[in-house]
């Protein structure tokens, strides 16, 4: 019977990681995934001939005489716009899999490999390993499973170039590209955020290395995978992090909370995010919570006739970081909600069932791309 190797191990090395731009070797290829390898298991490392095909050949050595070749590509930093061309070259290394029997298998290494590279390489079926710890290896014959949880950011903070979507004109691009039609323009943009159209060219370069849009030859946006931008969005930006939010209780419930909200004063600006705002476009069940920015928490709320309460709150109140939060907002029945990006961004970075009410609100968002999308 076929032995199966399934090691997984999700271990927080950061403490132990120390910063290098160093390239693996071959050699540190091998070592590090034969740590990770029963003793009775056992990996060569085959002589490569320079130029020539793949950077490292693996032999493994399973109990019992079954063997298997990995063919490895060893890169100094890989983004995710990368993977399909990695894929291609790796896939013409017909040579080389023709000596190997069974087909041999293919990894990745580099030095550190962010999260979406990650699972692009996954999604391509390309097995991985950094230098951090992060490392994803699955081998049918003989069976392997082998994955590792290393470092979530770049330890070498000299050699990454930009990859944070942190800041107000950062998310008012970012809700932009996700709220607005492409094609658009550098200087489009700009002008819709306010802001220098340098910064709007250094954000567009770090999306497209995410692979999160397609660019035109002279820079603009020709297509964003808004969904996944959403997503990439969140991971630097969350609605209680980055904003500032206050806890009440409103004693009538919700509903009471949604018809004061219309009779505040036409100067006192807010905008309803999170589950209410999710609930009107794609249900999952009722909300117990009530969020909605405004520029002045506490006088809001004594207009609301809110009670300040650390427990067994039903409404929040938030105080934004940016006008961001109000971009592109409409009204139905009377109410303000933010736009669907916005409160897609807010659910997913949510507690309990926030992140499903995001994906729900996510499909519905996919299917009726034309109500919001201008």
């Amino acid at each position: 019977m076929t032995a199966l190797l399934s090691v997984y191990i999700v271990l927080c090395m950061m403490n132990n990681i120390q910063e290098s731009d160093n390239t693996p070797t071959p050699f540190e290829v091998q070592r590090r995934l034969q740590e990770q390898l029963p003793r009775t298991w056992r990996l060569e490392l085959e002589q490569v001939e320079a130029q020539r095909g793949p950077d490292a050949v693996l032999s493994l050595f399973a109990p019992g005489g079954r063997r298997t070749t990995i063919l490895v590509e060893i890169k100094r930093r890989l983004d995710p716009v990368a993977v399909p061309r990695v894929l291609e070259q790796m896939q013409s290394w017909v040579g080389w899999s023709a000596m190997a029997r069974p087909p041999a298998a293919f990894l990745v290494a580099a030095p550190y490999l962010s999260e979406r590279t990650r699972d692009r390489l996954r999604d391509s079926e390309l097995n991985y390993l950094d230098l951090t710890g992060n490392t994803f290896v699955t081998i049918e014959e003989p069976a392997v499973y082998i994955r590792t949880q290393g470092a979530t950011k770049d330890p070498n903070k000299s050699s990454r170039p930009k990859r944070s979507l942190r800041g107000t004109k950062t998310a008012q691009i970012v809700r932009t590209l996700a709220d607005v039609r492409s094609p658009l323009g550098v200087r489009q943009i700009a002008e819709i955020v306010g802001t220098d159209p340098g910064n709007v060219s250094r954000v567009l370069d770090l999306l497209e290395r995410e692979d999160l849009l397609q660019r035109s030859p002279q820079g603009g946006v020709q297509e964003v995978n808004w969904s996944e931008l959403l997503r990439a969005w969140s991971r630097d930006y969350s609605l209680t992090g980055t904003n500032k939010y206050f806890t009440y209780v409103d004693p009538r419930g919700l509903s009471n909370f949604l018809n004061r909200l219309q009779s505040l004063p036409s100067g006192m600006r807010y905008a309803v995010t999170g589950s209410l705002a999710a609930a009107r476009l794609a249900p999952v069940a009722p909300a117990r919570l009530g969020v909605a920015f405004v520029d002045d928490a506490p006088a809001a709320a004594e207009a609301l006739g809110l009670r300040s309460a650390d427990a067994g709150a039903n409404v929040m109140l938030l105080e934004p970081k940016g006008d961001f939060v109000f971009d592109r907002s409409g009204i139905d029945e009377g109410v303000r909600y933010v736009a669907p990006s916005q409160a897609v961004a807010d659910l997913i970075t949510g507690s309990g069932r926030n992140p499903a009410e995001a994906d729900e609100l996510l499909d519905w968002m996919r299917r009726n791309e034309s109500a919001w999308r201008t």
